[in-house]
């Protein structure tokens, strides 16, 4: 008996040592990492609205009536041309700590789309998100033919990370509010995931100008053995999309402040102070 007690005791390290490799191996196989999105159609104050065709003169009518009210406006705007095949654009988060060499003006005259993203990973070991990059970028003009503008009178901050689509290659920066606003993000962060934590969730900011794009993330990452990989992350089987408004719209709409608020067609009355400082 005690022969048989000596052997098991022999022969249990090397028996778990042996299962704990072969999880391992297991675990590895795993895809690393997963994400989920969902674009954000929560309509701020001020926001800008594309349509692929033009207003009727009904629906002019309808969009030029409609109560100035400075808290709700853009969300009346947007719940009227929604449903009428009205699509929403952002105005970029204000930049209060912009980086060395930070071009404001491309900034602030770009276009924001913003989409919510959850990150998974089924591995039983921590994994790290360590970088991003955007890759296999694909613009074109913009095709819309209607534009609304609600230009933004003050500061607004909405995501935690930016990607500049139109520096291609370039560092997602934080933008959230804080000392490190204007940084790149995975210089001073990572991403933890795996190890049945929570999943990660960033709300991603894409900037573009004059041309909508598609895009998709390339994300590095590093297991808990050390080993680094990559992952392509998309929109399911599709890649991202980010929409800028067209250079030179048929119909194109600005809200005008000074004074009594109303909204002039900048198509009708380029005139308009408002339409050209637009330009």
């Amino acid at each position: 008996m005690l022969a048989d007690f000596v052997m098991e005791v022999g022969t249990a390290k090397p028996r778990i040592r042996a299962e704990q490799d072969a999880e391992k191996e297991l675990d590895s196989e795993e895809d690393p990492l997963v994400s989920a999105i969902d674009y954000d159609q929560t309509a701020p104050v001020n926001l800008k609205i594309v349509l692929d065709r033009r207003l009727t003169k009904a629906e002019q009518e309808k969009l030029e009536s409609l109560p100035f009210t400075q808290q709700r406006y853009g969300g009346d705007v947007w719940n009227f041309l929604r449903p009428l095949g009205g699509r929403m654009i952002r105005y970029p988060a204000s930049m209060l700590n912009p980086p060395p060499g930070f071009d404001a003006t491309n900034w602030d005259r770009s276009d924001s789309t913003i989409f919510k993203m959850n990150l998974f990973s089924d591995r039983t070991s921590v994994l790290s998100i360590t970088g991003m990059t955007p890759v296999n970028l694909s613009c074109r003009p913009s095709t819309a033919k209607a534009v609304v503008e609600i230009p933004r009178q003050g500061i607004e901050v909405y995501s935690n990370i930016a990607f500049d689509l139109t520096a291609h290659g370039s560092a997602p920066l934080i933008v959230e509010e804080g000392e490190e606003q204007g940084q790149p993000f995975f210089s001073r962060r990572k991403i933890d995931l795996g190890g049945a934590m929570s999943p990660g969730g960033l709300r991603v900011e894409a900037m573009v100008r004059e041309k909508s794009c598609r895009w998709e993330i390339k994300a590095q990452y590093r297991d808990a053995s050390q080993k680094s990989g990559t992952v392509i992350l998309r929109d399911g089987k599709k890649p991202f999309f980010a929409e800028a408004l067209p250079v030179d719209p048929e119909q194109h709409w600005i809200t005008e402040t000074d004074g009594p608020a109303s909204l002039i067609p900048c198509h009708e009355e380029p005139e308009q102070i408002v339409c050209v400082a637009r330009k």
